[in-house]
């Protein structure tokens, strides 16, 4: 028997893709609700007092620290101390933030917290317990340490860490609003944007505390000398790894990155110059060479707002001692970051490693006496454990070849296997100058949800397949060379992203771990070159494919209302899919738009019967709608309405341009327009922002991640589209 060849199928085959189901790297952990009893309202800290009580403190942001025993069934707890007279709540990062107690709390029942008041300022205060009760603090006992000014009412900081140095550590945001406008960060002369250090069993003259002599700038002119070290935005949180003596933080990032510092005595982590391992802005001053680089940073697709924990020394998640727990506020991930030797340069692991998808909006982590870890969630309290499930056993099921999918007949000849149906799109998404080649593998017909405007959807068990193809020579297109294949999986877990790239022979597939560049030697019109082509990891597909956007990019009426030619057949592609009857209910022609249909862009799909692309297609006169579902495809999976782009741009074709923010918006973390340039100037391309970024690969480039080349094509159609707008648009 001759085999089987490329061709649509004549009717509806559900494609088992159970195989991809699973998860080549399983996370160990599920978040557990404790304490299930008691009831919490946003808490934010959770301790205990070192005094062989046993008891767990909670702090709640509304003012109220509540105490109770460390008990599963636990069903009373007891008002600890109730400041909710005087804490501030006026902003959503303000309000009682912080509690440590004295090392010697058992003999001199001493307490320290943080909360903020109005007008804005933070308040750093000691408090006794109550000598007639253990479970109640004498609220009158209560004295200010420190009051500090805030200029805004968010990027408080507010954590509070006892070192095993005895001294209390404190840490500070910058102040707030976006940029650090008072440039707080890199100003040794307040305390914001800083980690202290303050000695709170002695005074010195004029101030209800001492400096330790061997605080890092004390002996500086100007400088604050209770500061051990700076440049952070919004340390959230500081804690100590009570074996090593360790200080770690994590600091929330402005628009593109959150990251996780090892804190030293007098080091400069870098904000508002940097932004993670980058720089802040293309506009930056020169990088000082004795900025502090963190041990970890993660990009907004994975979350937004970084939640630091703790080193774990506990006994329940043994496998994970000596671990740094972290977490993420906005997308509940949870990661650990091996500790390092305290005199050690180099992080002890290789790289940061997820063990939780909680979907929680965790707001700290906390431990007990024991050293067991509690996450701090809006809901409630909550300890990580590990799965009952066999992870190994997991992890080996999963196929490493591509040929294991059973997505293909054969990988070889990149022929699918029966009922994968392929489909191409107006507008491809900018990979520099690769082809993509399309194709869904459906569970069950009757199961795509139609949407002449949204995104479609689609069942658990859709896998969408697309092989990246490279033309090694650009002046003939005569030969091409497969790249990769990725996998977007609707599994029961959510949608997961899978990469296989292919051997030299184009035989076989290997699933990728993590990231890689491919040197490709191309033939150009101007010579050959060796082009980077970067295979983004798993977590980075996420970067693009928004839960904001639907995650299947690309899936909607505007983008596959189109003819397709498959191998020498041309069809109707939405008609051809009702046909096969994926959609839950049938779709007329009359009902899909032709106002929901992308002009053809011209390039970028795979030439499928033929080799590499097909000719490209001039341009059309007018490039308006063009342009716009050019901005749609390659930005607006991040800005939309609650994506995860800064400010308020909508990038999608169908807003009104006036409500796009585009229009006479200044450039935001830098500009390389000129100074009166703006996102979009009407008539003047050179003097917009967009065109701009679009042309440059670097800091602040766009799209961010994953490309290094620019797209010319998209240039010419926004530089066109530019120069037609006038003022009135």
């Amino acid at each position: 028997m001759s085999p089987r060849q490329h061709s649509i199928p004549d009717q509806f085959i559900a494609v088992d893709t159970s195989r991809v189901m699973g998860s080549p790297k399983p996370l160990p952990l599920e978040a557990v609700r404790v304490f299930a009893q008691l009831e919490f309202e946003r808490p934010v800290e959770l301790t205990f007092a070192p005094d062989g009580s046993n008891r767990v403190f909670v702090v709640e942001q509304r003012g109220v620290i509540r105490c109770f025993d460390n008990r599963p069934d636990v069903d009373h707890d007891e008002t600890f101390l109730d400041l909710t007279d005087v804490v501030s709540r006026i902003g959503n990062e303000e309000g009682l933030l912080g509690l440590a107690f004295h090392p010697n709390y058992a003999e001199n029942g001493e307490l320290f917290v943080y909360y903020s008041i109005d007008p804005p300022t933070s308040i750093v205060s000691r408090f006794r317990v109550s000598p007639e009760n253990p479970n109640r603090v004498d609220r009158d006992s209560e004295q200010r340490l420190l009051e500090i000014p805030q200029p805004y009412r968010n990027h408080n900081g507010g954590s509070l860490r006892f070192g095993p140095d005895g001294y209390l550590y404190i840490g500070l945001g910058d102040g707030g609003l976006a940029d650090d406008p008072h440039v707080n960060g890199q100003n040794l002369s307040t305390l914001l944007g800083s980690i202290l250090r303050i000695d709170v069993d002695r005074q010195s003259s004029g101030i209800p505390y001492a400096i330790p002599d061997d605080n890092p700038f004390v002996d500086r002119a100007g400088a604050r000398g209770e500061i051990w070290a700076y440049g952070f935005r919004n340390n959230w949180r500081i804690s100590f790894d009570h074996q090593s003596g360790q200080l770690w933080t994590a600091d929330v990032g402005q628009n593109r990155f959150e990251e996780v510092d090892r804190v030293q005595r007098g080091g400069n982590y870098g904000w508002n110059l940097r932004e993670g391992f980058h720089d802040f802005n293309n506009n930056s001053a020169d990088r000082d060479p004795d900025l502090i680089a963190p041990v970890a940073e993660y990009f907004r697709h994975e979350g937004q707002s970084i939640t630091g924990g703790h080193v774990y020394r506990g006994s329940q998640l043994s496998d994970f001692s000596g671990h740094y727990f972290y977490g993420d506020y906005l997308s509940g991930k949870v990661w650990v970051l091996p500790a390092m030797p305290r005199d050690g340069d180099q992080i002890g692991g290789p790289v940061p490693q997820q063990v939780a998808d909680t979907k929680l909006q965790i707001a700290a982590f906390g431990q007990d006496a024991q050293h067991e870890l509690y996450l701090c969630a809006s809901d409630g309290i909550y300890q990580l454990r590990h799965k009952g499930v066999d992870l190994k056993q997991i992890a080996q099921a999963f196929p490493r070849k591509l040929s294991d999918t059973g997505l293909f007949d054969s990988v070889a000849d990149h022929r699918v296997a029966r009922g994968v149906i392929p489909y191409e799109v107006n507008v491809p998404f900018w990979s520099d100058h690769s082809l993509k080649d399309r194709y869904m593998a459906l569970p069950e017909p009757a199961s795509v949800t139609y949407d002449s405007e949204e995104e479609w959807g689609f069942p658990i068990g859709t896998v969408l397949i697309k092989t990246f193809w490279m033309e090694l020579d650009r002046e003939s297109h005569a030969e091409s060379r497969r790249l990769e294949t990725r996998l977007m999986v609707h599994s029961p877990a959510g949608w997961q992203a899978y990469t296989y790239v292919y051997n030299d022979d184009c035989s076989e597939a290997h699933l990728l771990d993590g990231s890689r560049v491919l040197p490709l030697e191309i033939r150009t019109s101007e010579g050959a070159i060796t082009q980077p082509y970067y295979v983004p990891s798993r977590s980075e597909c996420f970067a693009c494919h928004t839960e904001q956007a639907g995650f299947a990019l690309g899936l909607n009426t505007r983008q596959l209302n189109r003819e397709m030619t498959y191998y020498g057949t041309r069809v109707d592609q939405i008609a051809m899919l009702d046909r096969l009857n994926i959609f839950t209910e049938s779709v007329a022609a009359a009902e899909v738009p032709q106002s929901q249909e992308f002009p053809d862009w011209g390039e970028g799909n795979f030439n499928r019967g033929g080799h590499g692309r097909s000719a490209q297609k001039p341009l059309p006169e007018d490039v308006s709608r063009l342009a716009r579902a050019w901005l749609e495809v390659n930005c607006a999976m991040c800005h939309r309405p609650d994506g995860i782009g800064p400010g308020q741009i909508d990038l999608r074709a169908d807003t009104p341009l006036p409500e796009t923010h585009l229009l006479g918006a200044k450039p935001k973390q830098g500009q390389m327009s000129p100074p009166d340039g703006r996102l979009i100037v009407p008539g003047q391309p050179y003097l917009s922002e967009l065109v701009l970024r679009a042309g440059h690969r670097g800091v602040r480039q766009m799209p961010p991640l994953a490309t290094n080349q620019v797209s010319e094509r998209a240039i010419d159609v926004l530089r066109s589209w530019i120069e037609k707008l006038n003022e009135t648009e």
